[in-house]
């Protein structure tokens, strides 16, 4: 996926059903090129076609979460790479921002474990080197392509790693990082404790995000990677409660 790609997503985010000569318009390109693009992004999940429009698929769905805002997340799966050493085992769990981290982290490490309850992971690296993947069994999440529940949380427990990778659906001061759907935040609260250290990946938009339920208490976290975007006064509040937070 491209830059081009990325901003035709955002674009039909805004206005959920767009024409292709408007999004033509909009990207100062043709509108075979917007078609080509268009083809590509439905076949991958992340849009919808009808005649002559685009319209927003459902933004729930992985693969379109994983193209909103992919440029950022791209940069902030880049830069967590440098956590990891060669040989190393990992968890990460079911995010978008999480998805991309594992390709940018099998495409730069030598010998990488992934140990990973999403489905969507597994078979997003399955195929490039240097990679063993240790997928947990449990019960099947279609719109995350995750599993989890009890059989996924009895699995994990056999592990002890270094580092957990994962994502958020929203922050507060009081609550911390907080996400949306319960059955998977219990299972993700016990793949946390199966680590040492949790990172956790977010775009900036995150932290001005509510969500439902608090999974992870601030001072719980080890370190923090976001974009720059994130506002100064809770760049400052984060940095004094001892966390350590990155903004690329």
């Amino acid at each position: 996926m491209n830059e081009r790609h990325a901003q035709l997503i955002e674009y039909v985010s805004l206005h959920e059903k767009v024409e292709v000569n408007e999004l033509a318009r909009h990207l100062s390109t043709s509108q075979v090129t917007i078609r080509k693009d268009l083809d590509y992004l439905s076949q991958r999940g992340i849009l919808k076609r009808e005649r002559g429009y685009a319209l927003l698929n459902d933004p729930n769905n992985i693969n379109y979460r994983m193209a909103f805002h992919y440029e950022i997340k791209k940069k902030i799966a880049a830069y967590a790479v440098n956590l990891v050493e060669d040989g190393e085992s990992v968890i990460i769990e079911a995010g978008s921002t999480c998805a991309l981290f594992a390709e940018e982290l099998v495409k730069a490490k030598k010998d990488i474990t992934i140990i990973t309850n999403s489905l969507h992971i597994a078979n997003y690296v399955k195929d490039l080197n240097d990679v063993n993947i240790v997928l947990l069994g449990g019960i099947y999440q279609k719109k995350w392509q995750a599993l989890v529940g009890t059989m996924t949380k009895a699995c994990i427990k056999g592990f002890t790693v270094d580092k957990i990778f994962v994502g958020t659906d929203g922050y507060t001061r009081q609550h911390g990082f907080m996400g949306n759907d319960l059955i998977r935040l219990e299972t993700l609260k016990t793949m946390i404790e199966s680590a040492k250290n949790t990172i956790v990946l977010a775009e900036s938009e995150k932290f001005q995000k509510n969500a439902t339920v608090s999974y992870l208490n601030l001072k719980d976290v080890a370190c923090i990677i976001t974009d720059s975007g994130i506002q100064k006064d809770e760049l400052e509040y984060i940095k004094s409660q001892g966390v350590n937070i990155t903004t690329v």
